[in-house]
């Protein structure tokens, strides 16, 4: 089973969902752009319902690109 690489950055959001999508679109665009760009690094997003009504988690990791 192959391994993946340690994330450089991980980061958990919750809130309001409308809050939340915005944010997270945001900050993941200042992390890729501060780690180097797409060409070094990896963003992953992924957004689920929180437990309250209305309100969203988003999950944002950046990992480094493996040589290839």
């Amino acid at each position: 089973m192959p391994t993946r690489p340690r994330p450089l950055v991980a980061v958990r959001l919750i809130g309001p969902t409308a809050t939340v999508t915005t944010h997270a679109a945001t900050i993941a665009a200042q992390l890729v752009a501060h780690h180097g760009g797409r060409d070094r690094v990896t963003c992953r997003t992924s957004t689920r319902t929180a437990d309250y009504s209305g309100e969203s988690r988003a999950y944002i990791t950046i990992t480094r690109k493996e040589p290839q």
